[in-house]
């Protein structure tokens, strides 16, 4: 009968184990798996273009069939990497930018920038940013990440029109 505290203590202890595990590795484990997958189908430092987005997609977490997404997993340990997309006009954009933990460290979308072009140099720390040129410079918290583009679709009549302009992203180790 008398058993019950350290019952209750051990369960409390179990429960507060398998909580600081899981919110430590699990984000780790997540952009592990989604960098190596894309690490195999078409390399690092490289976009791919996802197929648009169903009832069944599971590429991206909770895929929105308005939006059309590119993505780049890059590793910045030996060389920086030049992110370049063009903008399309009147419709919602973005460029983000994903830590190996999950951890969304640079936004950007189509309010924000001021050319038709987003163009951005991530290095993995300032001492790469020597003679990159003039592009912004992003210093990421971790070598091992992705880039993630998104387009809206505002309507079916422009889908064509925007799928052309995404595919015109590029990521490229320099």
């Amino acid at each position: 009968m008398k058993s019950w505290p350290y019952l209750l203590a051990a369960t409390l202890i179990l429960g507060g184990i398998i909580h600081i595990v899981t919110i430590l590795a699990f984000p780790s484990f997540v952009m592990d798996r989604l960098i190596s997958g894309v690490q195999e189908n078409v390399g690092l430092g490289v976009v791919a273009h996802a197929p648009r987005a169903t009832s069944e997609s599971r590429t991206v977490v909770r895929p929105s069939p308005d939006l059309i997404y590119t993505i780049c997993a890059f590793d910045v340990s030996e060389k920086p990497l030049h992110i370049s997309a063009p903008v399309p006009k009147d419709t919602y954009f973005s460029l983000s930018m994903f830590a190996d933990n999950t951890d969304n460290f640079f936004v950007v979308n189509d309010r924000q920038l001021p050319k038709e072009t987003v163009e951005v140099i991530l290095v993995k720390n300032e001492d790469q940013v020597e003679g990159l040129g003039g592009a912004p410079i992003v210093v990421a918290p971790s070598t091992r990440g992705v880039v993630l583009f998104r387009t809206l679709i505002q309507s079916e009549e422009r889908f064509e029109e925007l799928n052309a302009t995404r595919l015109e992203a590029t990521c490229k180790l320099m």
